[in-house]
């Protein structure tokens, strides 16, 4: 049984941004925007690149993030844009599952403050567009 099974299919389907764009973004971090990395175990992996994070970004994990959604929604709800990401965001993956979850909330609440986006190729996406732009883990 896959480790969504027991959650509702998402019904929303987030847009992406780049990590170039992501890279580009201004603002207050945590405040004008937010990025939300879903990994869990492979957030430590063997690899010394994957023992690593976007900087200011948050870690939820995917598999706890739908039951902790009432709370980390009223947490995330004021931020205008919420990029979620997980180590690739392929189709039907963490990433984009997590961040349809968070867009369906927001919908759900008719909150129209915050956005959900995923990350277009994921950490790795990320790791290849700024490799000096990661914190260690």
């Amino acid at each position: 049984m896959s480790w969504h099974a027991a959650f509702p299919q998402p019904k929303s389907t987030p847009a992406e941004i780049t990590a170039q764009d992501l890279g580009a973004l201004t603002g207050t971090p945590g405040v004008d925007y937010i990025v939300i990395d879903v990994r869990r175990t492979d957030i430590i992996g063997d690899a010394d690149a994957a023992r690593a994070m976007i900087p200011g970004a948050l870690n939820l994990a995917a598999q706890t993030l739908y039951p902790t959604l009432p709370t980390a929604g009223l947490l995330l709800k004021n931020i205008p844009t919420v990029v979620f990401h997980c180590n690739s965001c392929k189709a039907g993956g963490r990433g984009q599952r997590s961040a349809a979850w968070y867009q369906d909330w927001l919908d759900a609440h008719g909150i129209t403050s915050s956005k959900a986006l995923v990350l277009q190729g994921g950490w790795k996406a990320w790791l290849e567009a700024f490799p000096d732009k990661v914190i260690k883990v």
